[in-house]
């Protein structure tokens, strides 16, 4: 079961559509929070991951308001590109097989729809993507999540794709920039800590057992 969280997810992943395949927690639970349960939370969170500004939510959100039914349809297609990233993204997630070929399918449909409104334009240090036409599209959102994963998953960058080992089913997936490539964790902090605290708990109770005790 989801419950729907009143609050949105960190972003500590290293790369935007890993990000965005956060935004459920933990992954690996029958008991979780869904930070995206509408295209409200959609808009708040592609605020807050820096794709559009807080005047475009506005636009967005107006634009929401006068076509319902479209907005929800933008909100399903987030998740079901949400859930196929995961299935590309995730290490070992194929086995040794090959990709999900439906996962696969519905990337290569948001990559389609958005390399049509992509464009290019000056500015004050050179030229930089853009997208053309944007301002009243209720899918503008999807458009650099569906070009960030194409463009991880066709660089090298995608053989440093972890994900989490917490014990609570964390499964959040993150870019491995250590320099040993070991890193085991979404963040030292949260799940970090959680197994910091439960290798100290043992150590305790097997320090206070009766056969410890006894040697």
């Amino acid at each position: 079961m989801s419950r729907v969280s009143p609050h949105l997810p960190g972003f500590v992943a290293g790369n935007l559509c890993l990000d965005f395949v956060n935004t459920v927690d933990p992954r690996h639970a029958d008991d979780r929070d869904d930070y995206l349960c509408n295209y409200d939370r959609l808009l708040d969170w592609s605020v807050a991951a820096g794709l559009i500004e807080p005047a475009d939510r506005s636009d967005l959100d107006r634009c929401a308001r006068a076509d319902p039914l479209g907005a929800d349809g933008v909100y399903q297609r987030a998740l079901t590109l949400r859930e196929a990233l995961y299935r590309l993204l995730a290490p070992g997630s194929s086995g040794s097989g090959p990709p999900d070929p439906s996962a696969a399918e519905s990337l290569n449909e948001e990559i389609r729809l958005a390399s049509s409104r992509a464009a290019i334009e000056p500015t004050q240090h050179g030229w930089a993507w853009a997208w053309d036409d944007a301002s009243s599209r209720l899918d503008r959102v999807l458009w650099p999540i569906a070009r960030a994963a194409a463009e991880l998953l066709t660089s090298p960058t995608s053989s440093r794709i972890r994900e989490c080992e917490g014990s609570n089913g964390c499964g959040w997936l993150f870019i491995d920039a250590s320099k040993n490539g070991r890193r085991r964790w979404c963040d030292m902090r949260v799940c970090g800590n959680r197994a910091k605290a439960r290798r100290h708990s043992q150590r305790q109770r097997a320090a206070s057992s009766p056969d410890a005790s006894s040697t």
